[in-house]
């Protein structure tokens, strides 16, 4: 099949693209994520999956751990944060108080 779709047809569903994803359990943490997502990046798409939340954006999704301490209203380390955390798509890079999930080549890239 050609790169190049002639307009009108469907797009390959198995076709690399950015779109990365988490999924999180629903929890007091979670609904923190969620209000911090909606005030610092409100591009992020937030769809309830009933016992789960789908997180989704393109390119990546960066998670402060501090600022969803902030939102919850007590201090949160990233190891607790990750308990909530059922699944994701893309690839993670952490720091103590940052989770990150992307869709670049980050061995490969240079960092910006």
């Amino acid at each position: 099949m050609s790169a190049v779709m002639a307009a009108g047809q469907a797009k390959d569903p198995n076709a690399a693209n950015d779109s990365v994803c988490i999924v999180l359990m629903k929890s007091p943490e979670t609904d923190a994520t969620l209000d911090y997502l909606a005030a610092d990046h409100p591009h992020v798409k937030c769809e309830d999956l009933g016992p789960y939340w789908l997180v989704s954006s393109e390119g990546e999704i960066v998670i402060d751990i501090a600022r969803v301490g902030e939102e919850l209203g007590e201090k949160l380390s990233l190891g607790s944060w990750l308990v909530i955390m059922s699944s994701f798509v893309g690839r993670v890079m952490t720091d103590p108080m940052t989770f990150r999930v992307t869709s670049h080549m980050t061995d490969l890239e240079a960092p910006a």
